[in-house]
Order: structure tokens, then sequence, then C-alpha cells
């Protein structure tokens, strides 16, 4: 306690009142800078845009196929996050025998609160999607269904690959919640029907 006093009578007053004030504030400045650092790394990290898959379909008979898009990491941004898919009537080794025609349904779970376009070839700016509604299975899981009923048409006679883009939004008006989104998924099946035309 002597040791202190005697520290503490070598310093002015004056001279130990700004010593302690410019402390305090040096402190209090570091502490603000690291979590705005902290802060500003963090949403940087988020905000990255990702590479988009890309799902391919091949529609060579009457058959449906599924694909799977998991969308994760999302956060709300004016930017839509763009997912392609193709539907082709031929693959490495096979070739559809037939004309075929096939519908396009989108089912999603609704854990996100998330817009869908589909838009057919990357230069379009039509929506593709007829119908839009929202089922309830017997375990109480929510979806959401997309359809695009106006069927598509390939020649078995070429070979036929049409392009499509589902464009998903997360709306900025959630932005204020991004810690509750963070680490929930929201899965997208995507489903061609294919079928013979008579």
């Amino acid at each position: 306690m002597e040791k202190l006093k005697k520290m503490l009578t070598k310093f002015n007053k004056k001279d130990l009142k700004k010593y302690l004030v410019f402390s305090i504030l040096f402190m209090i400045t570091i502490v603000a800078l690291g979590t705005y650092r902290f802060t500003e790394a963090r949403y940087e990290t988020n905000t990255r845009v990702r590479v988009t898959p890309t799902l391919a379909f091949f529609v060579v008979g009457v058959e449906s196929e599924t694909g799977q898009i998991k969308l994760e990491s999302m956060i709300p941004r004016t930017n839509a996050y763009l997912y392609k898919f193709e539907v082709s009537n031929f693959s490495e080794n096979k070739k559809a025998n037939v004309d075929l025609r096939y519908s396009i349904e989108i089912i999603t779970t609704t854990n996100m609160p998330l817009e869908f376009k589909i838009f057919k070839g990357e230069d379009s700016e039509i929506d593709e999607v007829d119908s839009d509604t929202f089922t309830t299975d017997e375990n109480g899981v929510h979806y959401r269904h997309l359809v695009i009923n106006d069927v598509s048409t390939m020649s078995y006679q070429s070979l036929v690959t049409d392009s499509y883009i589902l464009w998903v939004e997360f709306p900025l008006r959630f932005k204020d919640s991004p810690n509750y989104y963070a680490g929930i998924i929201d899965l997208v099946d995507i489903k061609i029907n294919a079928e013979q035309v008579v």
C-alpha cells in the first residue's frame, strides 16, 4: 500500500487524471474497433457469392427423374441466388426413341421465407410457374409445390437440351434476423415427369 502511495505522490494530480482519462478512452477505442472488425469480418464471410450447382436430367423414356438442391448458408440480400438445371432427351449412351413431353414440379421445404421463380433459358424474364401451392403431410411438415404445367416437347429426331434457371430470393426484409436463419437448410426437389407424345 505504501508503495502505491509513494508512486501516486510522484505524479501530479492533473497528470494522473489525464493519464486515467487517456487510458480509459484508449481501452474503449480498442474494444470498439475489435468488435467492429469482428462484425465486419463475419458479414463479409457470409455474403460471398457461392457457385451454384448445375443439375442435369436425362429423360430418354417415359419416366420421372428427381434431383435435389440443398439451400444452405443463405442470407437476405438484394441479388437472388441462381441455380441452373437442364433437361435433355439424350445421355452419353442413350437417346429417346419417341417424342417426349415433360412437365416440371419443384417441391421445397418451407424452412425459410424464400421466393421462387423458374425461367426457361438464361436470358428469359418470364416466370414459367403455373401453380404455386402449399401442402402439409401427416407429420405436420409443410411443403411448397411449384409446377410448370405448360409442358415442353422434345422430338426424338434431334438432340434437345432445355436450360432452366431456378431463381431463389431471400428478401431483405428478413435481414434483421440473420442468426435465426443461420443454421437452417431448405431442400428443393426438382422432378421431371416425361410422357410419350401420342
